[in-house]
């Protein structure tokens, strides 16, 4: 984000900006973007799980922007693809084997999707970097979908479920944003799973349609695994990494 905020201060007071603003000026409309984004710049970190950055479109952010700055749509559209793929050389969130874990999905026998608020763009150029994009059944990204079909829209899982010839109710939706969970609960997804391990926060995740936490991904499996056989571990060690695993919505609410 920080890299991001230097590049648009770059266009703010550029040149190729018409020197639209001094530079003390644009340090200003930096903060104000900061704020209107949702990007804390002490802490580093989106501001929570429904922020724009957290659940927005690129499109929602970038009129946003351009009313914020009082400038027409075009001109902020220019910027954000001077800019290029804002998130494709983002990182996983932690060091876990992604790959692995999507072959461990498809081997359970799910179809494994990702649908993202980020541009198409961005998503591949991650998904790639990731190694997991050829393993994945479908990519729905923003530049996909109008801007009322978008999460927290129903209407991307529903899509998905249609191409796939499957049950809404036999879905499981993972992710860690309210856009993603208001969408698991509003399609009436068969889980709606919210994960720690990004910028939603336990409550806000649950009281907009988790069923479940878990602190990441890389817990879904044994946590399906779990659910699936039906049947609580016995031993205490067996239950205490059980607790560690998922939490019942009963005991977090």
């Amino acid at each position: 984000m920080e890299t991001l905020s230097s590049k648009i201060l770059t266009h703010f007071t550029t040149s190729s900006s018409e020197g639209l603003f001094p530079s003390m000026l644009a340090k200003d409309v930096i903060r104000k973007f900061h704020a209107l984004a949702g990007w804390d710049t002490q802490k580093q970190t989106i501001t929570g799980a429904s922020s724009m950055l957290a659940g927005a479109t690129w499109p929602d952010l970038l009129e946003a922007t351009a009313e914020l700055l009082s400038l027409p749509l075009s001109t902020v559209q220019a910027w954000h693809d001077a800019v290029g793929p804002v998130h494709g050389n983002d990182k996983p969130v932690n060091d876990m084997n992604l790959t692995e874990l999507i072959k461990k999905f498809k081997g359970m026998g799910m179809v494994v999707c990702v649908c993202t608020s980020d541009s198409r763009d961005s998503a591949e150029m991650a998904l790639k970097n990731w190694k997991i994009y050829d393993l994945l059944d479908a990519v729905v990204t923003a530049d996909d979908l109008s801007q009322d079909q978008a999460k927290p829209s129903p209407y991307p899982l529903r899509m998905l479920c249609k191409k796939f010839n499957l049950p809404v109710e036999s879905s499981i939706v993972v992710g860690d944003t309210c856009g993603d969970t208001v969408m698991g609960r509003s399609a009436n997804a068969g889980l709606t799973i919210g994960v720690l391990s990004g910028s939603g926060l336990p409550a806000d995740l649950l009281e907009n349609g988790a069923d479940i936490l878990l602190p990441d991904v890389s817990f879904i499996p044994e946590f399906i695994s779990q659910i699936s056989s039906n049947k609580r571990p016995a031993s205490p060690e067996e239950e205490k990494q059980s607790r560690r695993i998922f939490r019942k919505v009963s005991a977090a609410a």
